[in-house]
């Protein structure tokens, strides 16, 4: 229930210095609200109260009355923050519907990007921007989003279509489609949404963002939900908040685009922003795993601007937060926007790397450190490395170090079955939130598509689990069972080893030596040890955390 104290709906936007409660309106909205007091650059938004979720549930899974009121004060203030109009024809402003869970659950649940079109408002977007090829590509995927999220309709129908088209155009990248083969792919759509739902597909917006809302909340108990709270003990949480932001847009052009930014290395702990960007693109085309992203090395030789911003930003972060960050981001025509942070997952080596490190640098005291360690079991720590003189077969880019050995399975449901009886690798074209307990279930998860910041890498990577994605040259065959792998036919059961400080995919087993992070371990217990005698220690010049395993690029 909403506690007596707490309103029902928050704001946040530039020059705002509100303090959002996490408890009451999720750790996204809370991010936000410090991010605009600390004069970074966010949409403006609003987010409406995690009581929303419980009202909702409790009424038998229908929108509580009070909703649509908060919806229209929240749309009223970003109409006011944007000078933009909801559902006009001249001036159109979009929004992004987003969860707001009390912590951190990385592509667990829904979001749904360019609420707000339609046929008027579509040509409001070309008058406004004079980028038709952008509007009908905002279009597509509004189709795309919400035929799958709100209408709960299979996906790959739509994928179908968009790949025939590709294939018609003799194009390998969404983003080389033109405005007529867009405006054509949105007619196929539409005629494969009425085949499919019997109705016209929802064109007005003030409907179009109750039941984007909506699906919000009901994603609160989807499968993949649920697996995270069974897997990560999360107990005593209430629900999701509603978080609405205004859209900026990185399929705007070619200097624009979308991206996710570690601010350190998430599974060596080198100091450092880790990026995947992808240009012409929207938030979700990274997170999502169904595409391949460019790193920090081609942003900062594209945008060198936007990408000394983003470090700048990501130290600002880190020093508010005591912690390493993961940001999504997006730059709409080279000026940049923060969507959100949140403190990083990372695998346990890096986890006490970072912890020194920041420590060392002043960032963080050793009690804050030895919190962030607590669900670490720090003796366990070794760092894995490949001693076999073979050659890979195959090589992709690391996403979680160490090194996992297992046979080939080539769907969560049977990395399940068989990880009893043995180790297992989980090898998909691309992976998902929805694998969850089959990455769970694996020692490692091999993908032929992805970038290191997927949700599915990131879920990888806190449970530990060794991932390589976007392998070239891996072609999966599941009508029989079988995989292509540098040329080399694997089928289902077959033993392959995943580096995954290098990237390199081996056949068979491969030996492995380990190594101690010694110093980094030497440094916690000396924290230890002062904090049970009641004191603190204070020389910061005895370590050089980056010793035991440098950088895997």
């Amino acid at each position: 229930m909403k506690k007596d104290n707490s309103p029902r709906i928050v704001f946040f936007g530039p020059g705002m210095k509100e303090e959002i409660p996490q408890e009451d309106f999720g750790s996204k909205a809370a991010g936000l609200g410090i991010m605009s007091s600390l004069g970074i650059p966010i949409p403006p938004g609003f987010a409406i109260n995690v009581s929303v979720c419980e009202d909702y549930y409790k009424s038998g899974k229908k929108a509580p009355s009070y909703l649509f009121e908060l919806l229209g004060e929240g749309i009223s203030y970003l109409e006011h923050a944007t000078g933009l109009s909801y559902g006009s024809p001249r001036k159109p402003l979009l929004v992004s519907v987003r969860s707001g869970a009390p912590v951190s659950m990385p592509g667990i649940m829904d979001t749904i990007l360019n609420v707000g079109l339609n046929q008027e408002t579509i040509r409001g977007l070309i008058f406004l921007t004079g980028n038709p090829r952008f509007a009908w590509d905002s279009y597509r995927r509004l189709f795309e989003n919400m035929a799958e999220i709100v209408f709960r309709q299979d996906p790959q129908q739509y994928r179908v279509l968009l790949c025939e088209m590709m294939k018609e155009e003799g194009i390998d990248d969404v983003v080389e489609m033109d405005c007529a083969t867009l405006m054509k792919l949105a007619d196929q759509y539409q005629r494969l949404f009425i085949s499919l739902e019997n109705s016209e597909f929802p064109l007005d917006v003030k409907k179009q963002l109750l039941i984007s809302s909506t699906a919000v909340l009901r994603s609160w108990t989807n499968p993949r939900a649920d697996s995270f709270r069974r897997m990560h003990p999360v107990t005593d949480l209430r629900g999701t908040a509603v978080t609405v932001q205004a859209m900026v847009f990185g399929n705007m052009g070619l200097n624009s685009g979308a991206g996710v930014v570690f601010t350190r290395n998430p599974w060596s702990g080198e100091d450092g922003p880790v990026i995947d960007f992808k240009f012409g693109a929207q938030g979700e085309d990274v997170v999502s795993g169904e595409q391949s992203a460019t790193t920090q090395r081609e942003l900062k030789k594209a945008m060198p601007v936007v990408y000394e911003e983003i470090r700048h930003i990501g130290k600002m972060v880190e020093s508010h937060f005591h912690d390493m960050q993961d940001m999504e981001f997006t730059v709409q025509e080279e000026k940049l926007y923060i969507l959100q942070t949140r403190n990083g997952k990372r695998s346990p080596y890096s986890a006490i790397r970072i912890a020194v490190d920041m420590w060392h640098e002043g960032i963080n005291t050793p009690e804050m450190a030895l919190s962030q360690l607590e669900e670490i079991d720090l003796g366990s720590i070794k760092v894995p490395r490949v001693s076999t003189m073979d050659y890979p077969v195959a090589t992709g880019t690391p996403a979680s170090g160490g090194v996992a050995t297992g046979r080939v399975v080539f769907s969560p449901e049977r990395a399940i079955k068989d990880a009893p009886s043995g180790p297992v690798v989980l090898v998909r074209e691309t992976a998902s939130p929805d694998d969850l307990e089959g990455i769970y279930a694996a020692s490692g998860l091999l993908t032929a598509k992805g970038a290191r910041t997927s949700h599915a890498a990131v879920v990888a990577r806190h449970m530990g689990k060794v991932c390589i994605v976007n392998c070239a040259g891996l072609e999966i065959d599941r009508v029989n069972n079988k995989c292509r792998l540098g040329g080399q036919v694997i089928r289902e059961g077959d033993a392959i080893s995943l580096d995954g400080n290098s990237g390199s995919v081996y056949l068979g087993i491969v030996s492995t030596t380990f190594e101690t992070p010694g110093e980094l371990l030497e440094i916690v217990q000396s924290w230890k040890t002062a904090s049970s005698k009641g004191g603190t220690p204070d020389d910061r010049q005895t370590v050089h955390s980056g010793k035991t395993m440098p950088d895997p690029e």
